[in-house]
């Protein structure tokens, strides 16, 4: 089952559901319930599809990483929901490389997208005062954050959830490659195995893209990941192309 940040909205949270449910209004489905809850389903675990990073043998580059002083920057919900999908996908790259200061950062900042989202606090109640608590406990710390990255979550039917879903998703996956790409490494079996690997995952998401539409990021994100498909995981301009796609959603301070 798919690993999301659980997409519980919460009415407590008013003024930001109030924000994510206008940014959403013009997000269409074209497809049931059962449908998108099938793609959603036959996702892998985000844990699974970070071990493309692991298969690149990919060297730690905090330089590359997203800045996470910027996520006060991002207003718009569907490009949050893009920026958060990042975020899980630097938090996978930082535990890996086991550096504890930068986890507990891009944790914080994680945190503050899920709140621009409406997200119920207690999807982070039980991880964050653990870390905190911790901080000097590198084992804790890292598993906490391995139960949250393979947390298991039931994600709602609401077209504007579904939105969120599909823009975390491809925050995600689009990172995941962006660091996988990073450093240069031997062409090999297992290389090339592992790039395939991943865009067949790119091929589930595209799925799940076709089933909704709207007039702006979905649109948008979908043209760039049906491109991106189509030249395929050989192509000589994939580091580029995935570099041009991952700044449109890129702020600077």
């Amino acid at each position: 089952m798919i690993v999301v940040v659980t997409l519980l909205l919460s009415c407590s949270n008013s003024l930001q559901y109030k924000q994510v449910s206008e940014d959403f209004s013009n997000v269409e489905s074209t497809a049931d319930k059962s449908s998108i809850d099938s793609i959603l389903c036959c996702l892998p675990k985000y844990s699974e599809i970070c071990k493309n990073i692991r298969l690149n043998k990919v060297k730690f580059n905090a330089d590359i990483l997203f800045d996470v002083r910027t996520i006060d920057l991002y207003q718009s919900s569907k490009e949050t929901a893009v920026a958060m999908g990042m975020l899980v996908a630097d938090l996978g790259y930082a535990r890996y490389f086991e550096r504890v200061q930068i986890c507990t950062d891009i944790l914080d900042a994680t945190k503050m997208a899920a709140e621009k989202l409406a997200v119920e606090s207690d999807v982070f109640s039980e991880y964050v005062p653990r870390i905190e608590e911790n901080l000097n406990d590198e084992q804790v710390i890292f598993a906490t954050i391995d139960s949250l990255l393979d947390a298991d979550v039931i994600v709602p039917s609401e077209n504007e959830k579904y939105g969120i879903s599909a823009m975390f998703i491809c925050g995600f996956w689009l990172e995941v490659t962006y660091l996988g790409l990073d450093s240069d490494v031997d062409e090999n079996d297992s290389n090339a195995n592992s790039l395939e690997r991943h865009f067949a995952v790119l091929h589930q998401i595209n799925e799940l893209l076709g089933q909704l539409s709207d007039t702006d990021v979905i649109e948008n994100m979908k043209s760039d990941f049906v491109k991106l498909e189509e030249n395929g995981a050989a192509s000589p301009t994939l580091k580029n192309d995935v570099e041009l796609i991952r700044g449109k959603f890129m702020k600077f301070l």
